[in-house]
């Protein structure tokens, strides 16, 4: 047996603690306490399948569209104003009043006129005695003008200047009616800018008047796609204010000239009434239907890595399928390649999907 004293005790109690700092002095679990810690782990769950809406593909008709902005006009629309000049007297129409072809619009102060037209009644009547002096002097009497020689009265209208007083009398009567302005169709009136008491050239015009008749659609489109347009006929106009209300129109005038921006004029006549209103800014689409083409709803069709990508349903999973895009138009997506008539498309849902990941129909 060995004895330590006091010193070689200390010592020996001091390794024995720095040993054990060492070997971190942790006991080894029994295999009992290691299976209980594994079990109590908690463990993750497996994900529930993703609800998701499908459609059936299957070759159709495709209807392709043209979209482009254009504007309203009125077949019938004049910016009036007097053909002679004078002081405005009146004013018989107030701004969107609906008035008949003929209606007075306004008139002019025409005591000038008036008096002018007097004065050539009386040079008509008194050159017509003088052609009837004429006629004496020739030895004709009035009542025999009809059995005359042409040549004998033209002679006698010239010389008594009944001929110029026919004329005088004429630009007479047509001064004083230009002192009535009346509509020269029915319409409605718009942009009355002229006031009784002020000169009537102090005005571009009188007023504008906006004709009953069938509205018409401008719009411009490039002019590669002039053959579309040849082939469409038709088109459909909505307001931008009121989207959902549009109206048919048909194709009537393509014009033959390209302007500066290679783009062309096309007009297209609205049929029937609608709400809108000439010079009103509106949402043109030309459409045309191709035969035999796969359509996937724009929902389908996701932008993976640069590419189009589309997922269908097949046994439950979600299969990751690239397709190229042929046309499209506002709704819809028609498909050139990638996926065959009969695969289910998945529209709904598809945005987080993984290839093969598990879905379900929603209800």
């Amino acid at each position: 047996m060995i004895y330590l004293n006091g010193t070689q005790l200390l010592w020996t109690v001091f390794l024995s603690l720095i040993l054990c700092s060492v070997t971190g002095c942790k006991q080894t679990p029994a295999d009992g306490e290691r299976e209980e810690q594994l079990s109590s782990t908690p463990q993750p769950a497996e994900a529930s399948p993703t609800a998701v809406k499908t459609v059936l593909l299957e070759n159709t008709s495709f209807p392709v569209e043209l979209i482009a902005n254009g504007k309203v006009q009125a077949r019938q629309r004049a910016d009036l104003r007097f053909r002679t000049d004078g002081v405005i007297q009146t004013i018989d129409v107030r701004e969107g009043q609906h008035v008949a072809a003929g209606a007075l619009l306004a008139t002019l102060d025409d005591n000038r006129q008036q008096t002018d037209l007097r004065q050539a009644r009386l040079d008509q009547r008194r050159a017509l005695l003088d052609y009837e002096d004429q006629l004496l002097r020739s030895g004709y009497r009035l009542a025999d003008t009809a059995a005359l020689d042409t040549e004998i009265k033209t002679v006698a209208r010239l010389r008594s200047g009944l001929a110029a007083a026919e004329i005088a009398l004429e630009r007479a009567t047509s001064a004083l009616a230009q002192t009535r302005l009346t509509a020269p169709f029915a319409g409605t009136i718009a942009n009355l800018n002229a006031r009784p008491f002020n000169q009537a050239n102090a005005f571009d015009y009188i007023c504008t008047l906006v004709g009953d008749g069938a509205l018409r659609v401008e719009f411009k489109v490039l002019e590669q796609e002039i053959p579309f347009i040849r082939n469409s006929r038709t088109a459909s106009v909505s307001a931008f204010s009121a989207a959902e209300e549009s109206y048919m129109g048909e194709i009537t005038n393509i014009n033959p000239l390209v302007d500066e921006g290679g783009m062309v004029s096309v007009s297209a006549q609205l049929k029937g009434p609608s709400n809108l209103l000439d010079g009103m800014s509106v949402r043109v689409i030309v459409g045309q239907a191709l035969a035999n083409q796969l359509a996937v709803p724009k929902e389908a069709v996701l932008d993976r890595q640069g590419r189009k990508v589309v997922f269908t349903l097949e046994n439950g999973l979600a299969k990751w399928n690239y397709v190229e895009i042929a046309r499209e138009n506002s709704t819809q997506y028609a498909i050139a390649s990638g996926l065959n008539a009969g695969d289910e498309v998945i529209y709904t849902g598809n945005f987080n999907l993984a290839h093969d990941k598990p879905v379900t129909k929603a209800d």
